[in-house]
């Protein structure tokens, strides 16, 4: 059976830094081929890198959360895509919008994800984007981004990361391109948005993540998340979907490889 790609963690977070080894283990167990680890700010930017280069199993994304807008220079833009033109960085991200948390302004976190799109166009890079509470809103910023990806040759623009929209919000994205993410949260019981977007939205459009540490599956939570634990939101994607376990890792999988543009083939196994 082919393992489960989580496409978006955290695991440079000190919640889970002090046991490195055992989550990399544990993801190892759980047969995973692959694991994002995304930056939001600069000190875990430089960690995703450092982590990633002690593990064939990660693959490090740099980029700045719009929690972080208010704060941006333009010296740490130059910064930013310095990292990401480095070959083993796979996208830029976490970048986006939050009309959520409200730690930055509006017009900053504008100004932040333009400048963000901007460099990866130049560095040919997908992104990886936050949209809490902002599903329609960023598609302003996305949409002509998308155009101009595909026109350079990125087959997939990026990927909405723990979509949080209903399946109408998520046809702008999908006819642009993006995949859809979907989190340990779609085994919550009544997450009934989530349900119907995992049935509706095709599997080859569809990628699986943790967001680790945060948001565990039903069956942890109050525990911190880990890589390990997406294959549970796989065993739910497939319950819902009515597909057997491995035609959904072995999709889901293929469609984060092609989103990162990474060899399907990627294991843990002696890494």
């Amino acid at each position: 059976m082919m393992g489960a790609f989580d496409t978006h963690s955290h695991i440079q977070d000190p919640k889970l830094l002090g046991d490195f080894d055992g989550v990399l283990e544990r993801a190892r167990s759980a047969g995973l081929a692959g694991i994002a680890v995304l930056g939001y700010d600069a000190p875990s930017n430089a960690l995703a890198l450092e982590l990633a280069a002690r593990s064939a199993l990660l693959f490090p994304a740099v980029g700045y959360h719009p929690h972080e807008a208010d704060d941006v220079t333009p010296a740490m833009l130059a910064e930013l895509e310095s990292l990401a033109s480095l070959p083993e960085v796979v996208a830029v991200g976490e970048i986006g919008l939050d009309a959520y948390r409200h730690h930055s302004s509006e017009a900053n976190q504008r100004k932040l994800i333009d400048a963000q799109l901007e460099i990866a166009l130049r560095v040919g890079k997908p992104v990886c984007v936050h949209s809490r509470a902002a599903e329609d809103a960023i598609f302003e910023h996305l949409g002509p981004y998308a155009e101009r990806a595909r026109a350079a040759g990125l087959a997939v623009p990026g990927v909405m990361h723990c979509f949080g929209g209903t399946f109408e919000q998520a046809q702008p994205y999908l006819a642009a391109g993006f995949v859809v993410s979907v989190a340990c949260t779609v085994t919550y019981p009544k997450n009934d948005v989530t349900a119907r977007l995992v049935k509706n939205v095709p599997l080859e459009a569809l990628v699986i993540e943790t967001d680790s540490p945060y948001l565990p599956p039903q069956t942890r939570r109050g525990q911190l998340n880990e890589p390990a634990n997406v294959v549970e939101a796989a065993r739910a994607i497939a319950a819902l979907r009515e597909e057997p376990l491995e035609h959904v890792l072995e999709v889901t999988t293929r469609n984060a490889a092609r989103l990162f543009r990474v060899p399907v083939g990627v294991t843990a196994v002696g890494a």
